[in-house]
């Protein structure tokens, strides 16, 4: 699969099915932290994970 880029006014998340399989789970990248994308994100069973100053990076287990 290839990872998706999120927009960070209007992220979308693809389908969980999509994550990599190396590294494991990695969904998307971008975005932004704000309640309704954290919402949407964790009720997809997605969640942000990532260094501070890297950009965000989202995963699925």
């Amino acid at each position: 699969m290839k990872l998706v880029l999120m927009d960070q006014d209007h992220p979308e998340f693809p389908s969980p099915d999509n994550a990599l399989d190396d590294p494991d789970g990695l969904l998307a990248v971008g975005g932004n932290l704000s309640p309704d994308t954290l919402l949407t994100a964790y009720s997809q069973g997605i969640f942000p994970w990532f260094q501070d100053d890297d950009p965000i990076l989202w995963w699925n287990p």
